[in-house]
């Protein structure tokens, strides 16, 4: 008698993901357009472990952050956590190591995080996420310039200002006004946190939200024309001419008209980001038809430096996570992830071509083409099948009459078109480069 197999569940935890190769050809267009953005704008470089001691991320959030996160001890007892986002390591590393960055502190990560919550369209319980921070200045025109490298990276997959939106607004504007309405301190801060679920709720819920914190009628009917506002003039007929948060934001709009993206940013003073630390100008980015979540999301908090480490520094960051941008590319351009393949796939009919096939591999192999050498010996048809599966541009293959021959049979698999080169041929590269574009 045998014993039973248990066998392994073949299906990743709920909310997480496996990422087939078909997966990997707009991951692999993001990651590129990330990095390239990034490093476009003078952005450097950082990584940071996934694994972080709980207590930085409850510094930075508040102890309720354990009911959203992966958090445990590990074998010496220490309580640590995966990480929800990459803010808090960004802190961590950059004041630990100040002298290892730049000045004015453009950095930027890729990396994955982790959060305990239910999984839906456009959100995982795990993602990829861009982070992209200017550490150390006070002016908008950081904000202005972390917009402007997002809208490069935007641009490198494809989309264009009809696409999307950026929608910003300042927190403290939003607090200047609050003050004119008599909510101020704790109040204040419950009622921008009834503003960010505005766009989430029933009209009538988001009036009972207000009540449920005291915000009366009279209070609750101005805030909702103040949340209409859709540019300066709108702002100052609020009584907030005079108010250093609108000049921030007429500031900042002027650096965005130098960059060239001022089609791309539009004022809504509803947008408060639900996160307390934030100090000034926020923003949200969102795809026009507002079929998703927010693309990405970010802001100033010019405290949390001294929060968590109690050294002061400014700072403005922007978080781009991976789950809704792939969810909008898929919407646009699902003609773009059909698997590219490989330009080159190079075979043989027996097992004593099989040393031709590595050194014709070996010939074009990183020469500006990408080249796949099949170690297993197949007849000519069967080889040409597998050929069109991998989605090879053109097959090359060495039969017994191409062995003698000294020769490579390659074929462009889309136009049938076909050339025996030699195997001495110092020129097979730029011959097949030419088969590729026949």
């Amino acid at each position: 008698m045998t014993d039973k197999i248990e066998c392994i569940d073949k299906l990743p935890l709920r909310g997480m993901r496996d990422f087939l190769p078909k997966d990997w050809i707009f991951r692999a267009k993001l990651m590129r357009a990330w990095t390239e953005a990034a490093a476009e704008a003078g952005f450097v470089r950082y990584e940071t472990p996934i694994v972080e001691p709980l207590a930085l991320l409850e510094r930075k959030s508040g102890e309720e952050i354990s009911d959203q996160i992966y958090n445990f001890e590990d074998k010496s007892g220490r309580k640590i956590a995966l990480r929800p986002e990459i803010t808090p390591s960004m802190v961590r590393i950059v004041s630990g190591n100040r002298d290892a960055f730049p000045a004015q502190g453009k950095v930027y990560a890729i990396g994955q995080c982790f959060r305990y919550e239910r999984a839906s369209l456009g959100r995982k319980r795990e993602h990829f996420q861009w982070n992209i921070d200017i550490v150390g200045t006070e002016t908008t025109a950081a904000e202005a310039y972390l917009l402007k490298t997002a809208v490069v990276a935007l641009q490198k997959l494809g989309f264009s200002a009809a696409d999307y939106q950026i929608r910003v607004n300042n927190r403290q504007l939003v607090s200047d006004f609050l003050a004119t309405l008599g909510i101020s301190g704790d109040a204040a801060a419950a009622a921008m946190g009834v503003m960010d679920k505005k766009d989430k709720i029933a009209p009538a819920d988001f009036r009972a939200m207000l009540a449920d914190i005291g915000v009366s009628d009279k209070q609750a009917d101005a805030l909702t024309s103040f949340m209409a506002a859709k540019s300066l003039a709108d702002l100052e007929s609020f009584g907030l001419a005079q108010s250093p948060a609108l000049a921030d934001m007429k500031r900042f709009l002027s650096h965005c008209a130098a960059l060239g993206i001022s089609e791309y940013v539009a004022i809504d003073t509803g947008i408060v980001r639900g996160l307390v630390y934030y100090t000034g100008i926020v923003f949200e980015a969102f795809d026009t038809r507002r079929k998703f979540r927010a693309i990405f999301g970010g802001g100033r908090y010019d405290h949390l430096f001294e929060k968590l480490t109690g050294k002061p520094a400014a700072a403005v960051g922007l978080g781009f996570g991976d789950v809704v941008i792939e969810e909008l590319y898929k919407d646009k351009f699902a003609d773009r992830l059909s698997d590219a393949g490989v330009d080159i796939l190079i075979g043989c009919g027996d097992d004593a071509a099989v040393d031709d096939a590595l050194a014709a591999f070996r010939a074009v192999a990183g020469e500006g083409l990408a080249a796949e050498c099949d170690f297993k010996p197949a007849p000519l048809g069967k080889f040409l099948a597998r050929a069109n599966k991998r989605g090879a541009h053109i097959a090359g293959y060495i039969g017994d009459q191409e062995r003698a021959a000294g020769e490579i049979l390659f074929k462009n698999m889309a136009t049938g078109k076909q050339i025996a080169v030699k195997t001495a041929d110092k020129m097979l590269s730029a011959r097949l480069k030419q088969l590729l574009g026949e």
